[in-house]
């Protein structure tokens, strides 16, 4: 279930991060031109969905939040032969 959430979780931070990029280089690109037509079209595209994206990607965060993590064998952690013999060391 946690693999579910947290794939839910990056999809939406995914998609309103590309949101909201978009509705700030609408805006961006209205001002540049001195269009306000455009500025107030890509409010009225971008501004909605992207905020209900991201309220719906904080819900998952939260609920993720709930699940416990997975346990990692330490094998897994230190990939790298010589990183773990000079970890070895330091102990």
């Amino acid at each position: 279930m946690r693999k579910i959430i947290a794939f839910l979780f990056k999809t939406c931070l995914l998609l309103f991060l590309i949101g909201g990029t978009c509705l700030v280089f609408g805006q961006l690109a209205g001002v540049l031109f001195q269009k306000g037509d455009l500025i107030v079209k890509s409010w009225e595209v971008f501004a909605n969905p992207t905020f209900m994206i991201s309220a719906i990607a904080g819900i998952f965060g939260f609920i993720l939040g709930y699940f416990p993590k997975e346990k990692v064998a330490e094998e897994d952690v230190y990939s790298s032969d010589e990183f773990s013999d000079e970890l070895e060391h330091v102990r």
